[in-house]
């Protein structure tokens, strides 16, 4: 194998896996988001494999040099900050990349956040939706947001502590009464998860729910015939593209949500585009 994308632990050293560890010491180079976050984990284990940083500011001028060090044998473990790489971070574009041209990898499993948020949520999750963080700009933030807040699926994001009060603050405006999941510092001292609807979970932020550390949010799916109805029928047809159905699905599922037919809702939708 020329690549072992290598799960480490969320914040509690003890979740470390052997396997992890014997794969941290074997490799001829690790390649991590931030080298003194790996540091800390690699001396904890008596790891002393060389370190280089992988991360979205030089993936694209480093690729082309590990792609050449693993042509000529080299073998590289790839890890995140804490937990699995590659899930919101870089990563997929180097297996990408290894698939392209034949190269051999091996996944090394941990734990995710967001599946141990979901795990302690007591919110569905028979399916669910996982969309990482938010934009960081105030208008795509809302416009993605209300996207998700209209998702008939449980959904997953997460979110920093700076930001998350304006967050929570963005789902109570669109419906008070969903219930959310918060969850922070998961493995570490103070692992905290709360469920609430959005608008009790609000006054508890800075108060019963420090903001530090951080954070993963847990979104209960919207009813069926409550969804996209605060938004224009062309937008909720979008909406529903975006999803993943073709335009004549969406077309479908919105007249009859909305019981309109089906031609108005074709003829509305494309006027939009013209």
């Amino acid at each position: 194998m020329q690549l072992y994308i290598t799960g480490t632990p969320l914040g509690n050293l003890e979740d470390m896996t052997y396997r992890a560890v014997e794969t941290l010491k074997t490799v001829d180079i690790i390649l991590c988001e931030d080298t003194r976050t790996t540091r800390k984990l690699t001396t904890h284990f008596g790891i002393d494999t060389p370190l280089r940083a992988y991360h979205d500011f030089n993936k694209e001028e480093a690729e082309d040099r590990i792609i050449e060090e693993m042509h000529d044998g080299r073998t590289f473990a790839l890890v995140s900050d804490a937990g699995m790489p590659v899930i919101s971070d870089p990563g997929f574009e180097l297996v990408a990349r290894m698939q392209d041209e034949g190269l051999e990898y091996v996944v090394i499993p941990s734990a995710s956040a967001f599946t141990m948020a979901l795990v302690a949520s007591g919110i569905p999750s028979y399916e669910f939706t996982y969309f990482g963080f938010l934009p960081k700009t105030g208008g795509k933030r809302k416009k993605k947001l209300k996207e998700i807040m209209a998702h008939e699926l449980t959904s997953v994001l997460y979110e920093s502590p700076h930001k998350i009060k304006d967050t929570v603050a963005m789902i109570r405006d669109v419906d008070e009464n969903r219930m959310v999941s918060i969850s922070r510092e998961i493995t570490k001292k103070f692992e905290q998860h709360v469920r609430r609807p959005a608008a009790e979970m609000l006054d508890l932020l800075g108060v019963d729910i420090p903001l530090k550390g951080e954070f993963v949010i847990v979104i209960e799916g919207a009813e069926a015939e409550a969804v996209h109805f605060d938004i224009p029928v062309a937008e909720h047809v979008e909406a529903l593209i975006k999803e993943g159905l073709t335009p004549k699905q969406a077309i479908k599922k919105v007249a009859g949500a909305r019981e309109l037919k089906k031609q108005d809702v074709y003829d509305e939708f494309h006027e939009t585009k013209k």
